[in-house]
């Protein structure tokens, strides 16, 4: 493309902003635009316009619309036509530098501020899972970055679930999909790293083993040990533990529920797998979350343990001997290391009939955190994967899984073998379909109070390390010290049985010191018969 002095340049990107429809003069002779006004804002590769989207309404889509561009307020431009040139531009297709520094250098980023520009104008910063993006030098990373998750929508001709005739999840399995969405970038996360992103090239996705294995799992078919994920799966397990017939709606706690029971099933096949937790009462135990993470390695020790208590076959002179190993306790449990990574999943309710705005700062500056994979939520009768949201807490980013598509169908094995030597008489059909239809460039945008009150956080902690890290940094998201608390930290859960025994026997004795029940006691047993 031509420069300002003539010559040109083949390795760089140009940024082209069109002439303004509708402009006004300041008085330091700059144009004053806004993006609806503008005849063509063009940034990078143009993209096709947006279809439907799952809209239900003209009103929605026109909301979705409007959050597509480019900012939601005024900034200034040269006279006329100008074009920038970025000569880094990134050809590294397995997404190495997706998320790598930016090749501006804007002024430090306080990630609880607004960015001011000359102008006095106003944009805020965007957490995404555990990432701080500029509103405006990190623009295309951003885009880039919500173009590399993982979008699941309706599905329809896929195999029956039977009995019920269902081939279609189209109208009720919208939160079942947004927890499919939290699931797979967790995976993501796990077995490869919070820096990776699918390559751009179906050739190479085809040839990466992690992608392959994760749109298998979560293809629609009824399958015990490939498609482990699937609608077919998750309905299963809805009905069998959960009570949720086919075709009704979920909500975030069972969700949640469900994807615990599917990965503890899934973790017998593939014992590298995390492990999932839900704090159903809004606190999480540190006591539950060290028996659930510590289950082998104190087996471990136990065996250990009694390996050494056999070698050591002399009896003790007294019971104050020293060669006595003194009783485990709780406090032993606290040294030991992890089996392996944990999934957090902490069900909400914040607000009663709608959204209670109190905790709007605080829920987003969640997604500011380096072990948030996201919240499960949406607007009422209508769920979302939020990914992320503005640091001011006026807006949420998610994706809308309100599409409906065709399912993935199987093709012949042609030899391969299952783990027990059986052969396999067919596999999902990665289609260039398939694979193109779990991402999407076109994040929904919409105001943090339309949220539905009841939501599930998401976080993915590595280590034991990082789980404490998470507990201290949960500290920072509020405000104000008067600001609500989304969720807590507790040693040990309650134990509401001595609770029940307590206060039956504090009524047992009231019922002894009531006035006439001497008399009742002192007089003979008689019988009455009601006639």
């Amino acid at each position: 493309m031509p420069q300002e002095d003539g010559s040109s340049n083949e390795s760089s990107t140009a940024l082209l902003v069109t002439g303004p429809r509708c402009t006004s003069v300041t008085s330091d002779g700059a144009y004053m635009v806004r993006p609806s006004e503008c005849v063509n804002v063009c940034i990078g590769p143009k993209h096709k316009e947006e279809s439907s989207f799952g809209a239900e309404d003209a009103q929605e889509l026109q909301e979705r619309s409007t959050s597509r561009s480019l900012l939601d307020y005024d900034f200034d431009i040269s006279q006329g036509y100008k074009y920038e040139y970025d000569d880094a531009v990134d050809d590294d297709e397995d997404g190495s530098n997706l998320l790598g520094e930016s090749t501006h250098s804007p002024q430090p980023m306080d990630p609880h501020k607004l960015f001011t520009t000359k102008s006095d104008e106003k944009f805020p910063y965007m957490y995404l899972l555990g990432r701080i993006f500029h509103p405006l030098y990190e623009h295309q990373l951003r885009r880039d970055f919500e173009a590399s998750l993982y979008w699941f929508t309706y599905r329809w001709d896929f195999p029956e679930i039977k009995p019920y005739g269902i081939t279609s999840d189209a109208g009720w399995g919208c939160m079942l999909r947004s927890a499919q969405m939290l699931l797979a970038h967790t995976l993501r996360v796990h077995f490869k790293s919070k820096n990776w992103k699918p390559p751009t090239c179906l050739a190479k996705c085809r040839e990466d083993p992690f992608v392959t294995r994760l749109l298998t799992w979560f293809a629609d078919f009824p399958s015990r040990d490939e498609s482990i994920y699937s609608l077919h799966n998750m309905v299963a397990a809805g009905l069998a533990k959960y009570e949720k017939l086919p075709g009704e709606w979920y909500g975030p706690g069972t969700a949640c529920y469900v994807l615990r029971d599917l990965v503890s099933l899934h973790q017998q096949r593939q014992p590298s797998l995390f492990r999932v937790h839900v704090a159903s009462e809004g606190t999480v135990y540190r006591h539950s979350v060290r028996t659930l993470m510590t289950k082998e390695s104190k087996q471990r020790a136990e065996e250990q343990k009694k390996k050494q208590e056999s070698n050591n076959k002399s009896t003790p002179l007294h019971p104050l001997d020293p060669s006595i190993p003194p009783p485990s306790s709780d406090n032993e449990d606290d040294t030991l290391n992890w089996d392996t990574a944990l999934l957090l999943l902490i069900p909400l309710r914040l607000g009663l009939d709608k959204f209670n705005e109190d905790y709007r700062e605080v829920l987003a500056r969640s997604f500011w955190l380096p072990q948030s994979v996201g919240v499960l939520g949406g607007r009422p009768r209508g769920a979302r994967w939020f990914f992320g949201a503005y640091a001011d807490g006026t807006r949420v980013l998610g994706l809308d899984p309100h599409t409906v598509q065709t399912a993935p169908q199987r093709t012949r094995s042609n030899g391969l073998m299952t783990k027990n030597g059986k052969s396999k008489d067919s596999v999902v059909d990665l289609s260039d379909e398939y694979m193109q239809s779990v991402h999407t460039t076109y994040a929904e945008v919409f105001p943090i109070s339309r949220m539905d009150p009841s939501i599930a956080l998401g976080f993915y902690c590595r280590d034991k390390q990082d789980f404490t890290d998470l507990e201290s940094c949960l500290k920072k998201l509020k405000v104000k010290s008067s600001s609500p608390d989304l969720f807590t930290f507790a040693d040990h859960a309650p134990d509401y049985s001595m609770s029940t025994a307590v206060s039956s026997m504090v009524l047992g004795d009231m019922e002894d010191d009531m006035p006439g029940n001497e008399a009742s006691a002192d007089s003979d047993d008689e019988e009455y018969v009601l006639l």
